[in-house]
């Protein structure tokens, strides 16, 4: 996630677009500009959630002098065992960021393009150049079990946005960031999305894949996300160890994953789960069957790509 000026804040809005008066703290508040826009909001009379959207957030030490477990009243979650990063106060849903995208705007049709032959591969894994990016990806891991695939099932395999320094191993491709369209094609045109991560909480590029029909090979150690794995999208691997067998197994199953994503999650569905959490709190909301998530600054949230 980008944490640029307001990127730490989601609005939630009606389906229509109509902000209420509720927003969702999605990473730590670390600017002063970010500080400022926190205040402003909360003499507008907001009232405030927390998600977990960014690596450890609220735990692995994110703390500032407003204290997230006092601000946000309630939280959305990824945890498999919450207890571990979550404040002990205040309502809980396990409903991710990634659980809002929309299979209408990802899908495999949207996705069809010409690829340049160097997009396209068996396996797509996407990484980051930054930093916070590698580490939420999981970088070390990711290239490790790369180069073992390549060497054991010759298997094309496509890193999209590589750390700069990355050397790449015989058999694996490396490309820098692609425009968000050309992105889900390269992965759309793939037999499986590779993620190693652990430390990413909602990766909206493993929904993503699954909307596209695609299935995935997931870190059984993810953060978030963990919870798009069953026979139906993908497995999950834990090392160097499994991944070769864990990929073949996948890119030789019949799965659905898209359909299974489109029964279970989506924008409405998400929607509805957090409206329920949220009407535990505040009695005076409208009639509505499901509410949406919107950036600070007014865009819908599934119309800004690059949280991936």
């Amino acid at each position: 996630m980008d944490l640029a000026a307001g990127a730490p804040f989601l609005r939630v809005t009606r389906p229509c677009g109509q902000v209420l008066p509720w927003l969702v703290v999605r990473a730590p508040v670390v600017t002063r500009a970010q500080h400022v826009r926190l205040d402003q909001l909360a003499a507008e009379g907001c009232r405030f959630i927390g998600a977990t959207s960014y690596l450890g957030f609220p735990g692995a030490g994110f703390r500032d002098e407003r204290d997230y477990g006092l601000l946000c009243e309630a939280w959305l979650h990824c945890f498999r065992d919450p207890d571990r990063f979550l404040p002990p106060n205040g309502s809980r849903a396990r409903v991710s960021e990634s659980d809002f995208t929309d299979p209408l705007r990802v899908a495999p049709r949207m996705a069809t393009r010409t690829l340049p032959p160097e997009l396209v591969a068996d396996v797509v894994h996407v990484s980051g150049s930054e930093p916070w990016r590698q580490r939420a990806k999981n970088w070390p891991l990711a290239a490790r079990c790369l180069r073992r695939l390549a060497e054991e099932t010759g298997l094309r395999i496509l890193v999209v946005d590589a750390p700069d320094d990355a050397e790449p191993p015989p058999g694996v491709r490396l490309t820098g960031p692609l425009e968000w369209p050309l992105l889900l094609a390269a992965i759309s045109a793939a037999r499986c999305l590779f993620v190693p991560a652990v430390l990413d909480a909602s990766p909206r590029v493993l929904a993503e894949a699954l909307c596209l029909d695609v299935p995935v090979v997931v870190n059984q150690a993810i953060l978030g996300g963990w919870q798009y794995v069953n026979p139906f999208t993908g497995i999950f691997f834990d090392g160097t160890d499994d991944v070769v067998p864990a990929v073949l197994e996948v890119v030789a199953a019949e799965s659905r994953p898209r359909a299974w994503f489109m029964a279970h999650h989506g924008p409405a569905r998400a929607g509805a789960r957090l409206l329920r959490l949220l009407r535990t709190l505040d009695s005076s909301l409208p009639a509505l069957t499901h509410v949406l998530l919107a950036s600070d600054r007014g865009e819908r949230e599934q119309a800004v790509p690059g949280t991936r």
